[in-house]
């Protein structure tokens, strides 16, 4: 498994992220990075490189770990307040069991992407929703690559 934190250096190339507090049971599939906090996903993200991620919504200690959510309230305030585009090229996957927070990322991928990206909602074959994302226009996605790298 390929896990990573906040201290160290944003990866090389193309980033498939997966968050889930559960690093055993749940751990990240080959090819993909295991964080276990948003906070950890969202610095990923913010380096433009993340191309999917699949997010599981509680984390244990929201104090500490915050919430699946955020990292998706994130990539919608990005793309409001600074004009970046970093709604993942190959997609995103909900693989929370908690059926609350599942509908709440759920609206607000649909939302604030659809602003920018046809999206096509589909069940994976163990049930969870995936959003996949078709480029319309508006805000340029290299220009979201523009954050310097670690």
């Amino acid at each position: 498994m390929n896990q990573w934190t906040v201290d160290a250096a944003v990866p090389a190339g193309e980033l498939r992220v997966w968050l889930d507090d559960l690093l055993d049971d749940r751990a990240a599939p080959p090819g993909w990075i295991h964080v276990t906090t948003a906070h950890a996903a969202i610095a990923l993200i913010d380096s433009g490189y993340v191309v999917e991620l699949s997010l599981d919504h509680d984390l244990g200690d929201d104090d500490v770990a915050g919430k699946g959510v955020d990292v998706v309230d994130h990539i919608a305030e990005q793309q409001v307040v600074a004009g970046r585009d970093l709604w993942p090229r190959d997609g995103i996957t909900i693989h929370s069991a908690n059926p609350a927070g599942r509908d709440q990322m759920a609206r607000t991928i649909e939302h604030y992407a659809s602003e920018l990206h046809d999206v096509r909602r589909v069940t994976t074959a163990t049930g969870k929703p995936r959003f996949e994302f078709t480029p319309r226009g508006g805000i340029d996605r290299p220009a979201a690559r523009e954050s310097t790298r670690r």
